[in-house]
């Protein structure tokens, strides 16, 4: 595709940086989002603005969506008022969101049946890091269309992992990524915990954590955990989210998620604790309250006090 026309819908935290790195590289834009005030500084910018999903998609040549879950994706694409069926013949949908295996598999035949083309793009990193156009993109579908959106994945991606030509795969390859993410902020957690209880400086696991988590999402969070900063780049409740799809998707396949139904035990502790806004690595703060270092936790706007 030479200058394709695309259209961002859903601008949340994420989706308005992956609007705002297109229209940064030069892409003909159009976004929509149901809260009008999103839009906004993105029309500033030079986006154009539609008053409906089925507008803002009628010309596009590839549509992003950007949105919370599986129920909120089916909504748009095939509701009451989504947007398959306004898409011309041969347009791509690319879905960034972490959603279900299965999910997925319904959004390709839908697509399949429009005459359009459904990849999954999952991305890996926050915000922050996509604000530097250095998200890592998993995507998997038909391998001309991914071709053809390379240059669109890398407005936002250093790095793009293809990872098969049926779009689930890539869901699939998000939640192992998320999932041992999830994992290590627990491991994590426990192990300050038991060298702060063990008159350990923490500087020295910190070190350690950071030549075996390499990885820049992984460096994120050996230092927030460390410094106790969980100002939100994902908040817990997204992560209790993820936490129950991944259950979900093992189940699906018969599989145990042993670590899972831990981990959710302390997602659910921190939102009772008013930590829903907080970012999801504050769930380790559950293990200190446990190992008796806080005896309760009240959240305050991006802070945690103690009494």
């Amino acid at each position: 595709m030479n200058n394709p026309k695309v259209t961002v819908i859903g601008l949340g935290k994420m989706g308005t940086v992956l609007a705002s790195r297109l229209l940064q590289q030069g892409f003909e834009l159009t976004v929509y989002n149901r809260t009008l005030s999103k839009m906004q500084p993105l029309i500033s910018a030079g986006a154009r603005d539609a008053s409906s999903m089925r507008e803002a998609v009628k010309d596009a040549d590839v549509v992003i969506t950007s949105v919370l879950d599986d129920k909120a994706i089916l909504e748009i694409v095939a509701g009451e008022n989504g947007f398959l069926n306004a898409l011309k013949p041969g347009a791509i949908h690319i879905g960034t969101s972490t959603i279900m295996p299965q999910t997925s598999k319904e959004l390709m035949q839908l697509h399949q049946k429009q005459g359009s083309i459904y990849l999954a793009g999952n991305v890996l990193g926050v915000p922050k890091t996509a604000e530097k156009g250095m998200l890592t993109t998993i995507v998997a579908g038909d391998s001309t269309a991914i071709n053809q959106c390379e240059p669109l994945f890398g407005a936002y991606s250093a790095k793009i992992v293809k990872v098969g030509d049926k779009a689930y795969q890539a869901n699939v390859m998000k939640i192992c990524c998320n999932y041992f993410l999830a994992t290590a902020i627990e491991a994590m957690g426990e192990l300050y915990v038991f060298a702060e209880k063990s008159d350990l400086n923490s500087e020295f696991l910190a070190a350690f954590f950071h030549d075996v988590f390499a990885h820049p999402a992984f460096k994120l969070y050996v230092d927030k955990i460390k410094e106790r900063n969980f100002e939100a780049n994902f908040e817990l409740s997204g992560g209790l989210k993820d936490i129950t799809l991944f259950q979900q998707a093992f189940t699906d396949v018969l599989v145990p998620s042993d670590i899972a139904n831990i981990i959710k035990t302390k997602f659910t502790i921190a939102m009772a604790h008013g930590m829903a806004h907080q970012d999801w690595s504050a769930v380790t703060e559950i293990t200190r309250m446990q190992a008796g270092l806080d005896q309760s936790l009240h959240a305050v706007t991006n802070e945690i006090h103690y009494t």
